[in-house]
């Protein structure tokens, strides 16, 4: 039941945002967009990381176009409010990095390992080389694993509730 309201809710938002720009972002990056707008409702970061907007950052080549940047303008989550921007280089400003195919994602988990960001990337072998989600194809579908114990390492806490979402890490669609 809670995978069922859960696909519900991220339909219902991808069909708010996929108005924004349906011909330039493919509609896989349309969900991806909408799951890391939710990552970050069920993620609680470290008491010296709670202070100002809460930046989802995206590494490199950017999939998203503009539509994460209109997912999130005006959004906050826990009275802080959202930030989208595309880096060239690991930042310590970003609360969360999403390292789409083609970027340099050991560059940026070695540089973000003892930091509180939350790492999601989209390749096979995210998980082992020390990221936090990665985003899998399963059924056609846009799922994502969890490694909470790389998670627990970095001192952020993800709810039970997105857990139960995530898909068993090794299980590949």
């Amino acid at each position: 039941m809670a995978r069922r309201i859960g696909s519900i809710v991220v339909f219902l938002l991808c069909a708010g945002t996929a108005a924004v720009h349906p011909q330039e972002v493919p509609f896989e990056y349309q969900v991806k967009a909408a799951y890391l707008f939710n990552f970050v409702k069920f993620v609680e970061w470290p008491a010296d990381a709670s202070t100002g907007p809460l930046t989802i950052c995206v590494a490199g080549k950017n999939p998203f176009g503009d539509l994460l940047t209109a997912a999130v303008d005006g959004e906050a989550v826990h009275d802080r409010p959202l930030v989208a921007k595309v880096i060239s280089q690991p930042d310590p400003a970003c609360h969360v990095v999403f390292m789409p195919q083609g970027a340099a994602a050991a560059h940026y988990l070695k540089a973000l390992r003892d930091s509180p960001t939350l790492t999601v990337g989209e390749t096979p072998g995210f998980l082992a080389d020390g990221g936090m989600i990665n985003f899998i194809i399963e059924e056609g579908k846009v799922r994502f694993q969890i490694d909470a114990d790389a998670a627990s390492r970095a001192d952020l806490r993800i709810s039970s509730h997105l857990l139960r979402l995530a898909r068993a890490p090794g299980r590949r669609g």
